[in-house]
């Protein structure tokens, strides 16, 4: 499975399970965030610690994703962002977007 997700106090954390996000596990993740708030869960957290690099199409995905969230009043994050990808996110300005934690967890 590409995309696994834990529901711990409130929040859930979605862990994509892959080096690259090309954005054909766009269907799956959606899914799990629309459960998660379907649930009436409020914080999001993206753990990306596997992941190495992420394509236009992935940013989309995330963007979406976090749209839907703050749309439902939720909170968003991404985290275990490492530095390659952090740099691609930079470079279109979406890590001005995008909340980059080290964990939302409360």
């Amino acid at each position: 499975m590409e995309i696994t997700k834990v529901d711990k106090s409130g929040q859930s954390i979605i862990k994509i399970n892959k080096d690259k996000i090309l954005g054909t596990e766009g269907m799956e993740f959606q899914q799990a965030v629309l459960q998660s708030l379907d649930q009436g869960i409020k914080k999001i957290e993206i753990d990306l610690s596997d992941v190495n690099y992420i394509t236009s199409w992935g940013i989309g995905m995330l963007v979406h994703a976090f749209t839907t969230t703050t749309n439902r009043e939720g909170i968003f994050a991404l985290t275990g962002v490492n530095n390659k990808v952090k740099t691609i996110l930079s470079k279109v300005k979406m890590d001005k977007i995008l909340n980059i934690k080290e964990s939302i967890v409360s």
